[in-house]
């Protein structure tokens, strides 16, 4: 089973093992698609040989792109940078993030092109593991404004994470564009995991903002008029969201006649505080077409 190769606000990994034991079977689906890839936890615990990802944030997914077609110039290029922070003062490593920070953001013209899409993966690896909480966050003109963080972890760490990851990802179709592409190629005995950006569950919860667009009522609506659709067709559909937006999925009487729902308690890892990542009651829903309490796998069954 391989692990993700970035830390993502939203992830997944708190909850794995109750998506996981929900899956149907692998024998059941012909190909797997995740619309909103984000650090892809579930795609790879689950290992699928024909998988079909997607995220609008295009950086993101030029990085899986560059993994799948060169792990390791990637991992030698992220050598070399933790060599030029190695040994130096703090003043000195947050002068050199910030530096490679700025390349970094300058690495996309005003229309949205990548000019050097190999180095943009390096770099958004090596700032991922270098800025503070692992956090990938924008402001209103897309670049990325997180600072450095006060612990980093070495490429060396990570290398033989990134080769498992690259073998999942090998035959796998990347996009990136809108959600609503996977109407026209899911078919039916397919399977479709959504975990959308979840809404805000208070006024300070501000990590649902993955790309500047955001993710709005409008767009959890189209979510779940899309998943409708894919039911209607045959395809299996799974989603993760947070417990506010339940009520989208009760609301509407067909979809609540053909889809499940359970809630999940999880941790919320995003948090200056330690103390405040525990303990907080239900923060997930699980919703899907096909029967959860049945199919009650167990996470071994996926390594």
């Amino acid at each position: 089973m391989a692990d993700p190769i970035l830390a993502w606000a939203g992830g997944k990994r708190h909850i794995l093992d109750d998506i996981l034991r929900r899956l149907p079977p692998k024998d059941r689906f012909d190909t797997y698609f995740e619309p909103f890839f984000g650090g892809g936890a579930v795609f790879f615990a689950l290992e699928p040989s024909n998988g079909n990802i997607n995220d609008i944030n295009s950086r993101l997914m030029n990085f899986y792109e560059q993994i799948r077609d060169g792990p390791e110039q990637i991992i030698e290029a992220n050598r070399e940078l933790d060599e030029e922070l190695e040994g130096l003062s703090e003043g000195e490593q947050k002068e050199i993030y910030y530096k490679y920070r700025d390349e970094f953001n300058s690495l996309r013209t005003e229309s949205g092109e990548c000019k050097d899409k190999f180095r943009e993966a390096v770099l958004m690896l090596f700032l991922n593991r270098t800025c503070w909480n692992s956090l990938y966050r924008t402001n209103q003109d897309g670049e990325f404004n997180v600072p450095m963080g006060s612990r980093w972890t070495r490429i060396s760490n990570i290398e033989d994470q990134i080769r498992k990851s690259y073998r999942v990802l090998h035959d796998t179709k990347i996009h990136s564009q809108d959600f609503m592409y996977v109407l026209d190629e899911a078919t039916e005995n397919d399977l479709v995991f959504f975990d959308p950006p979840y809404p805000e569950e208070s006024k300070t919860a501000q990590f649902n903002q993955y790309d500047p667009s955001g993710f709005n009522e409008a767009e959890q609506i189209k979510l779940r008029d899309l998943a409708l659709e894919l039911d209607r067709q045959g395809t299996d559909v799974l989603i993760t969201n947070g417990p506010s937006a339940e009520e989208l999925y009760t609301e509407h009487e067909e979809f609540y006649s053909r889809f499940h729902i359970s809630h999940i308690e999880g941790e919320r890892r995003i948090n200056s505080d330690e103390t405040q990542r525990s303990g907080i009651g239900a923060t997930d829903i699980i919703v899907s077409n096909f029967d959860p309490f049945i199919q009650q796998r167990t996470f071994d069954e996926y390594r």
